[in-house]
C-alpha cells in the first residue's frame, strides 16, 4: 500500500480562475495520462467515479451512483495493473441539496463545460454545511493483472467493473444500518 496519495480533480478544476488554488494541494487532472503517470510514481488515487452525473442523479430516497457504464477506470486497471479499491462516501448527499432543472439543460450545459453548474446551500439556504455524519468506508482490494491494450478485452472491462460494483454494494449493504440509513437501497445508474 503507498502512503502516497493524490486526488484526482475535473480537468475544468485547473482552468477556472479562483477554483484552479485547490490544485495546490497536491490533486492531480482526471485524465488517463495524468493517472498513469501517478501511479507509475506510486502514489495512490482517489477518484469520484460518477464525477458531474453524479450530482444531476442525487435524490433523498437511495444512493446514486452514475458508475454502471462507466468502465474506463477498469480499462485504466487492467492498462497499469493497479489494484482498485471500492470506497464509499455515505452521508455526502445530506451535507448540502443541490438544485437543477428537471429538464436536464443544466446537465447538457455542465457536460458540455466540464464543469457543475447547479445550486447549493446548506442550512439557512448557504453554502454552509448541515449537520449529517459522513463516514468513508473502504471494500478490500481488487488485484488486476496488468495486460498490454491491445490484450485488453471487453469481457476482462466488465469482470473488473462488475467485481468493483460488487465491492461497492457490499460494503455500503454492510454498513447502511449502523450508519442510520438501513432503508436506502445503492443504485447504479
Amino acid at each position: 500500500a503507498s502512503a502516497l496519495f493524490r486526488g484526482a480533480a475535473a480537468s475544468a478544476l485547473f482552468r477556472t480562475p479562483l477554483l484552479r488554488y485547490f490544485t495546490a494541494t497536491g490533486c492531480i487532472d482526471v485524465s488517463a495520462k495524468e493517472i498513469t503517470k501517478a501511479v507509475g510514481k506510486g502514489f495512490s488515487i482517489g477518484i469520484v467515479v460518477d464525477g458531474i452525473a453524479g450530482i444531476f442523479r442525487n435524490n433523498h430516497d437511495d444512493e446514486v451512483v452514475a458508475i454502471k457504464d462507466r468502465k474506463g477506470l477498469a480499462k485504466l486497471a487492467l492498462r497499469t495493473g493497479t489494484p482498485l479499491v471500492a470506497a464509499y462516501s455515505v452521508g455526502n448527499t445530506e451535507v448540502f441539496r443541490a438544485g437543477f432543472d428537471p429538464w436536464g439543460g443544466m446537465e447538457w450545459l455542465s457536460r458540455k463545460l466540464q464543469a457543475s453548474l447547479f445550486f447549493l446551500w446548506g442550512r439557512w439556504y448557504l453554502p454552509v454545511p448541515m449537520r449529517r455524519n459522513v463516514a468513508l468506508l473502504f471494500g478490500k482490494p481488487i488485484m488486476v493483472k496488468k495486460k498490454a491494450p491491445e490484450d485488453i478485452t471487453q469481457a476482462d472491462v466488465d469482470e473488473i467493473h462488475a467485481k468493483l460494483l460488487a465491492s461497492m454494494r457490499e460494503i455500503f449493504d454492510q454498513h447502511k444500518c449502523h450508519l442510520g440509513i438501513g432503508h436506502k437501497k445503492l443504485v447504479f445508474e
